[in-house]
Order: C-alpha cells, then structure tokens, then sequence
C-alpha cells in the first residue's frame, strides 16, 4: 500500500520503525487541505499492520490497516473537536484508555486539529507526554503548530508537509476520481494542495466563475464590470473563489511580461495574458494584488459586503 509523495517524512518513519526507535508523539503540520489527517492515517497503519512481511508499508488489507480504514481498531483511537473545542474529558478519556497496555503490539492515537484543544486539555495531556508508556503512540494534525503550549510543542517531534508536485496532485485526482482532462489550471490553483483540488473540482460554480473573471479582465468595459458587480453582489459565496481566480491572472500577467509563460496557471487563457500585460506596466500589476489583497484583509475586519464587491470590480 503507497502513499503518494511526502517522501522525507515516509522514510524517517520507515527508518524509525526498522530500527526500533519510534518516538512517543508527532506532530503533523501544514496548511489545510494538505493531507495532514491522511498521513497520520497511513502512518498509523504502517505502525499497527499485522500483514506487511518483510515490507515496512502497510498491506491495507489485514484486520489491523480494515479496522484503521473503517474506524473499529481497538489500539488506533481517533479524538475529534466538539462544538469547536477538545474538551479536558476526551484528553482524559485518552489518558485512561492509554494506561491499558495492549494484548499485542502498540496503541495509536490520533488528535485531529489538535489546535482546537482548550489549555486545560493541553495541561491534561503533557502528564502522558512527559511519562508516556513505552507502547503509546500519540498523532497530532494542526494547521497552527504555533498556537499550542511551548511545553507540548517541546515533548513533540514536528513533519511539516510540504506542498505536493504536479505529478503527484495529478496522480492524486486520478486515484480519487477527479478528471481534469481539458482543465490543467486547477492542478496550478491548487498549490500543490490536494484538498484545494478536491474543492475546486467540486464546485459546480467554478467554471461560471472563472468565464466571468475572465471577461472582466480582458475586456475590462463598463458593461463586463457591471455584469460581475451584479454577479457577486448576488452571490456572496463566490466571492473568495472569484478573487483566487483573478489574482492568479494578474500573477500570471507579471509573469508574461519576464517572459516567463512557462509558468502560467491559467496556461489554457497564455494568449490573452500575453496580450493584457503589454497593456500595463509591473507596478500596474502589483497594485491590482495590492487591492485584492486589501480587500481580503479588510473582509476579515468585517467590511461591508457590498463595499468590497465595488472595490473589487471598480478598482483592480
């Protein structure tokens, strides 16, 4: 059973395991949408698999790796936020489920979005951190690595998962039955993130979206600037989506003015990109990310909807 890419961390593991010398918690980290709760899930299989012989990965297929995948393995224990938060009892309840020591091989826990745990269930769990039983394995996932206690973070071993390549986002939508014949930008919108991909390929308004911020851009009349006021101003949930699609043409134009069309995300559109960045000048450019970038930052102060979609579409 592989796991596609994160190479470095899969070997420290594998080598880890080979030679006995397994820590008592990690950390996985990065942004979300990565894949950080699918690679605590196959590391916790290549621990626990009863089935791999001579192979360090995990088979997939004996009671162990099936009881993994469909959530009913005794020694591999999954604990999730509640309204938002991991409360001090479900740490506790690991506490108490980790003391009993297995009838064979090694125990596995996971805390997803480990971020979310209040102080006190921090507190609660760095007793087990500092005296862990020598057959318990703790998993972390958090996309704020940094917003846990310096004393947890300090008693746990960190992999930050990097972003995946191109081959490997492509071989990823393949397993998972995404086709993106024809639409090879979404592979470069999603920033070699594969939960970005799954969403994207998801939403039945992309392609709507990315024609009207296409037309605003390169046609840039009052008539295309009206039609996507209206158009976001209707449909609010678009509105992040749309924004991603236009800062990535105004990168892409910055790009075609070095020559550098190689590297275009909207590689489908090179033509027009072409054609539009000999309308402007870098600095240009640069302000149209300014604004967008402003407009984000402003959004999150709690700006007026509306208000955003004029300086968006009168503005950038």
């Amino acid at each position: 059973m592989d796991f596609i890419g994160q190479a470095p961390i899969l070997e420290r593991f594998r080598n880890e395991i080979i030679n006995d010398k397994l820590g008592h918690a990690y950390a996985f980290t990065g942004e979300k949408g990565i894949g950080k709760r699918t690679l605590a899930h196959y590391i916790a299989k290549t621990i626990l698999c009863i089935g791999k012989d001579n192979d360090i990965r995990p088979c997939g297929n004996c009671r162990s790796c099936r009881g993994i995948e469909e959530d009913i393995n005794p020694y591999f224990k999954v604990i999730r936020s509640e309204t938002r938060k991991i409360l001090i009892k479900q740490i506790r309840e690991l506490i108490e489920d980790i003391s009993i020591r297995p009838a064979e091989g090694r125990k596995v826990y996971l805390i997803e979005e480990a971020d979310l745990m209040t102080i006190d269930a921090q507190n609660c769990l760095l007793k087990t951190l500092e005296e862990p039983p020598t057959y318990g394995i703790i998993l972390l996932t958090t996309s704020v690595f940094e917003s846990l206690l310096l004393t947890i973070r300090s008693r746990i071993v960190q992999h930050r998962l990097k972003p995946y390549s191109v081959e490997d986002i492509r071989s990823i939508s393949k397993i998972n039955g995404i086709d993106i014949t024809g639409k090879e930008y979404l592979i470069s919108l999603s920033g070699g993130i594969p939960g970005r991909i799954f969403e994207l390929a998801a939403d039945k308004s992309f392609e709507e979206n990315r024609i009207m911020i296409m037309k605003f851009v390169f046609e840039g009349d009052t008539h295309s600037k009206l039609e996507l006021n209206q158009y976001l101003s209707k449909n609010r949930n678009v509105f992040s989506s749309c924004m991603d699609i236009l800062e990535s043409v105004y990168r892409d134009a910055l790009l075609a003015q070095c020559s550098l069309t190689d590297g275009l995300i909207n590689s489908d559109k090179k033509d027009n990109i072409i054609k539009y960045a000999k309308g402007l000048t870098p600095l240009d450019i640069f302000e149209k990310i300014s604004g967008i970038q402003e407009i984000r930052s402003n959004l999150k102060r709690y700006m007026n909807y509306q208000l955003a979609v004029d300086m968006l579409t009168l503005t950038t």
